[in-house]
């Protein structure tokens, strides 16, 4: 099967809460800094969801707060992994509390893609 053929049996959206779906005590960057990092999130939820879906929303609503570390590794590295035109075709990120987090989660995957190209 093509890449063309599986994309478009993608489905189309799907919404993730990360307080009711993962935690909502957010960790730090990798692994070795805790249970629920960053590095975790991105390998267990982030991409497999990406492989099964063409848009998602990450929801960061509810949670008790969000590290720098665990939204770089979490969504900054998305910028290195689909670029960042990609990565706003395909991603939403969404708090009704948190408009920093949602703001702070843009500016690394921009800044990961931008070194991806060398700027």
């Amino acid at each position: 099967m093509n890449d063309q053929v599986a994309e478009a049996d993608m489905p189309r959206e799907f919404v993730y809460s990360v307080a009711k779906s993962y935690t909502r005590f957010p960790g730090g960057r990798r692994r070795k800094h805790g249970e629920h990092s960053g590095e975790e999130f991105r390998e267990s939820v982030v991409l497999p969801l990406l492989a099964q879906y063409d848009l998602i929303t990450f929801d960061l609503t509810g949670s008790a707060g969000y590290s720098s570390g665990f939204l770089d590794e979490a969504f900054g590295e998305l910028g290195s992994i689909l670029g960042f035109k990609e990565a706003r075709r395909r991603i939403k990120i969404v708090a009704d509390d948190d408009p920093d987090a949602v703001e702070t989660a843009w500016q690394r995957i921009r800044d990961a893609a931008s070194e991806k190209r060398g700027h």
